[in-house]
């Protein structure tokens, strides 16, 4: 056997099909992605324990930048790791990434110095951004046919079920563990998943066409490697797709990471207590988990699009309303929905694009559009912090996050129905 062939091959032959195993698929995929989205999140929460922490020195533009890190390293692990895995097999760089991630984790909660945090920050968000395209393209690969939807959403919504048990642990234990505690927290969790994967998950299965599949992208073999699928979804049948995802992944993602990041300081901002703004986190990312699955319901009845652009508009017109302030159970509810709009966008999003590409460019698809539209989640806290800083107000941030959330609607209605 060549190398190149020892290279392409999975690390262990995909089993037979069966439902049990397709739902236990989905299962590891959703408990890896729920990981990362805790240790994505968590920094949200434990933000005002940071600035609070005197030994830190934190200020509100540092700590914007902090934040922006690991967004850059997930940049980095998206595109990086797409092509890999489409490449070397799913299965090997979702292990590889979550064992990057949980380890630099445990460094996040040990670190002294600011830029100590920063670089921690950094390399775990490389590992983070390796296993979201990994786990998105492996689980589609084995979803029940007809549930592609249902799927990605089950997958996805692992982000804010991370970030819902991130706010209940600071809410909870956050006073006793302190900051460090809560990433030391994140990171015993990713570890555990992350065993469970190396002993139960497979790899990719025989390729599926999809949608839009030409007789000549069906021709193409995985051993063809990265280069090929990247020549695949910059042709002239994709590439105006590519570019037009790649910009609303970008907004979507300013608006979703940004309120994660800000909502919590944001609301302390406008005079609510610590327990209160902790709330509007939790009920965030539970509005974000509920609803997305009523909408991926939808989304499998009449498609994606109208489902990902209705969500975008939603998000943005919510989190205007976030602006305005007002009484708690009312922006309770309003917070509820920009998360239902925001994170359903998103997921849509990643089920929109999975599924406009062929089966061997999926993943390296998936990992350029969320990997370089993750510029906007590197911005976002970046964002936030300058307005803040400069004493604009919360006001100002809000404005920009919804900005942000109609930008990814009108993008989105300008990609192609179908194919050029």
């Amino acid at each position: 056997m060549t190398v190149e062939a020892q290279l392409s091959a999975p690390t262990r032959p995909a089993p037979p099909r069966t439902p049990a195993l397709m739902w236990a698929v989905v299962a590891l995929c959703t408990a890896a992605i729920t990981v990362e989205g805790f240790d994505l999140i968590v920094y949200g929460v434990a933000l005002p324990s940071m600035l609070a922490d005197a030994s830190l020195g934190l200020d509100k533009s540092l700590a914007g930048t902090l934040g922006s890190l690991a967004y850059a390293g997930m940049l980095v692990g998206a595109v990086v790791c797409g092509p890999l895995a489409d490449r070397l097999g799913r299965r090997r760089l979702v292990l590889a990434s979550g064992v990057v991630f949980t380890v630099f984790t445990v460094a996040c909660a040990v670190v002294v110095e600011p830029w100590q945090f920063g670089v921690a920050r950094l390399l775990a968000g490389i590992g983070m951004g390796g296993v979201m395209p990994s786990c998105v393209a492996l689980s589609k690969e084995y979803a029940p046919q007809g549930r592609s939807a249902l799927v990605a959403t089950v997958v996805l919504a692992g982000i804010p079920v991370g970030g819902v048990l991130a706010a209940l642990t600071a809410a909870s234990w956050g006073g006793s563990l302190g900051w460090r505690g809560l990433f030391g927290i994140g990171a015993a969790l990713s570890a555990a998943v992350i065993t469970a994967a190396y002993f139960l998950l497979p790899d990719s299965l025989p390729s599926r066409p999809a949608i839009d599949t030409t007789p000549q992208d069906a021709a193409r073999s995985p051993r063809d490697g990265g280069a090929a699928s990247i020549r695949t979804i910059l042709s002239r049948p994709h590439a105006r797709r590519t570019v037009l995802f790649t910009v609303a992944n970008f907004a979507v993602l300013l608006a979703w990471y940004g309120l994660n990041t800000w909502l919590t300081q944001l609301m302390r901002e406008m005079d609510y207590p610590l327990g209160s703004a902790l709330r509007f986190t939790l009920v965030l990312n539970l509005g974000a988990v509920v609803g997305s699955f009523a909408l991926a319901a939808l989304a499998d009845r009449i498609g994606p699009r109208p489902v990902t652009i209705g969500s975008a508009v939603l998000a943005g017109l919510a989190v205007l309303c976030l602006s305005q302030g007002g009484g708690t159970v009312m922006i309770l509810g309003v917070t509820a929905l920009a998360g239902v709009g925001a994170h359903s966008a998103l997921t849509m999003l990643n089920d929109w694009v999975a599924s406009s590409y062929p089966t061997t460019a999926r993943a390296t698809a998936l990992g350029c559009v969320s990997g370089f539209g993750r510029g906007g989640a590197i911005v976002a806290p970046l964002i936030g912090g300058w307005i803040l800083q400069a004493a604009l107000g919360p006001t100002t941030v809000f404005y920009v996050f919804a900005a942000a959330a109609l930008l990814c609607a009108v993008t989105l209605l300008a990609v192609p129905a179908r194919r050029d």
